[in-house]
């Protein structure tokens, strides 16, 4: 177990040396669209994973969670998918766009249509607004996958469940929190139940959270033969509960009953435990013995995992680059062959327009010292991205010659430098003739000069260390490497 918290404690240092340093927290914009249907301008807030991820991301598309009573529960839930999907290492829930809907006329909007409902010009028009103008805006504008969510609470949830039994396949997946089935007398309740037998919901997911709305001291079992106004709200909830446990036409269904939470206090857990379930299969579920097996079945797991992630989001979804190359390295530093190799294949697989992948596996043929492969792996990252650690490896390798700096002329890099973020101390000092790194607890290793001011790490691969200098003077130097990039800004000498 110390081992694979170690491995994750690196990942997510590896996310975090991307962030930016800013001195204000921004988490969403707002727009403004006009809709035709519903006669009226419509203000939307909109959260995308770039603008809180710490990693250098790859262009990729994004489930897209449509919010209801969005105002209300916008904070709450971009804080949710953002520490289940990017902090700490988080990958528990996909990255996901976030588009939350203020209301004008919130009754009107969150209020069904009485069936019998044929189509959509005859349903609620604000369902209309959503299939017909919200979605292909949000899929011109933002980098939006085919795969929707929508969560909505009270008569939010009440929409929710009305979507679902007569426009289901507008929604992969629902979170109906604390629904209002008892509105208009239940009418839009007996709707579903009536409908819902005859829809094919293979794949749709539902997830229902229900606060205790019962009167203090009454209990579940005493609700059953309650016939009370008071508590009809969670009467109408358990009805639907108990017919969808018999009735699922292919529905994937859960519902919770939180026993201390009333009804403006259930929309959390609910968004939590609703992502949750709708994603129950998306975690790599790593164990220790997969990150210190020599072996190459930690890539065919991975290959595995996202077949399957694949198959449940309906479009391409592969591991994060940057995880795979860790993987990779980590491997590699470790003589572990064929597992490098596995991973590094694995990432030109999944990422053939990748500068990256190329170079990394350049640098793994280097250490099976096959340089004539090597120079072709570096030709074709280059011919992707002239990246200038790259061109300068291809460049050592072709004209086979080293750089060489005197003595004096190392000593210049000489001194202690502070890590930024962590605050820690790295001296370089010289020895024999050669600039050595020591950090306080670590093994030192040699700097190795590769160009003017740029070196690598003696015996590692993927390391590209630039110093910043004034005149002869260093100011700080970035150490791009396998686990992240660190900034060390020159203290003293």
């Amino acid at each position: 177990m110390k081992k694979l918290l170690y491995t994750m404690s690196l990942i997510v240092m590896t996310l975090r040396l991307y962030a930016y340093d800013a001195d204000s927290i921004f988490i969403g914009s707002k727009a403004t669209i006009y809709s035709k249907v519903l006669n009226e301008n419509r203000k939307i807030w909109i959260y995308s994973p770039e603008i809180t991820s710490l990693a250098k991301a790859d262009i990729k598309k994004y489930p897209v969670l449509y919010l209801l009573d969005g105002d209300a529960h916008f904070y709450s839930t971009v804080g949710i998918i953002q520490q289940l999907s990017q902090a700490n290492g988080n990958g528990v829930l996909p990255e996901m766009i976030v588009v939350a809907i203020e209301n004008t006329n919130r009754l009107r909007d969150l209020t069904p249509s009485l069936p019998p409902i044929t189509s959509l010009e005859k349903a609620n028009p604000f369902i209309n607004f959503l299939s017909s103008e919200l979605f292909p805006y949000v899929e011109k504008n933002f980098n939006a996958a085919p795969y929707r969510l929508l969560v909505g609470h009270s008569l939010g949830g009440l929409t929710a469940v009305d979507i679902l039994t007569n426009f289901p396949k507008l929604f992969n997946a629902y979170i109906a929190i604390d629904p209002s089935m008892w509105y208009n007398n239940e009418k839009y309740l007996n709707n579903t139940l009536s409908q819902i037998p005859q829809k094919q919901l293979n794949g749709i997911k539902l997830f229902v959270g229900t606060a205790n709305t019962m009167p203090k001291g009454m209990t579940v079992t005493q609700l059953r033969a309650d016939k009370s106004a008071e508590t009809q709200h969670i009467r109408s909830i358990f009805k639907m509960d108990e017919f969808l446990g018999k009735n699922k036409s292919g529905l994937l269904y859960n519902q919770v009953f939180y026993k201390s939470e009333k009804h403006n206090t259930v929309p959390l857990l609910s968004i939590y435990d609703g992502l949750k379930f709708i994603f129950r299969y998306y975690l790599f579920d790593a164990s220790e013995n997969d990150f210190l097996d020599s072996s190459a079945m930690i890539a065919l797991k991975l290959k595995m995992h996202y077949e399957n992630v694949t198959k449940e989001l309906g479009y391409k979804v592969s591991a994060p680059q940057a995880f795979i190359n860790y993987l990779g390295y980590d491997a590699l530093v470790k003589k572990q062959y064929n597992k490098a190799d596995a991973l590094f294949k694995l990432n030109i697989e999944w990422y053939p327009n990748s500068f990256n992948v190329y170079d990394s596996y350049g640098d793994f043929l280097i250490s099976k010292n096959d340089t004539t492969t090597a120079i072709t792996y570096y030709k074709k990252a280059i011919s992707i991205k002239s990246d200038p650690m790259t061109i300068r490896k291809l460049s050592g390798l072709e004209q086979k010659s080293s750089f060489h700096l005197t003595p004096e002329e190392l000593r210049k890099y000489q001194g202690v430098y502070t890590l930024e973020t962590y605050k820690i101390d790295i001296i370089l000092q010289m020895r024999e003739g050669k600039l050595w790194a020591k950090v306080a607890g670590q093994p030192e290793d040699e700097f190795v000069p590769i160009s003017k001011d740029v070196f690598t790490v003696k015996g590692k691969q993927g390391y590209n260390i630039t110093f910043k200098m004034n005149a002869d003077k260093p100011l700080h130097f970035i150490s791009e490497q396998p686990n992240g990039v660190f900034k060390a800004v020159f203290k003293n000498e």
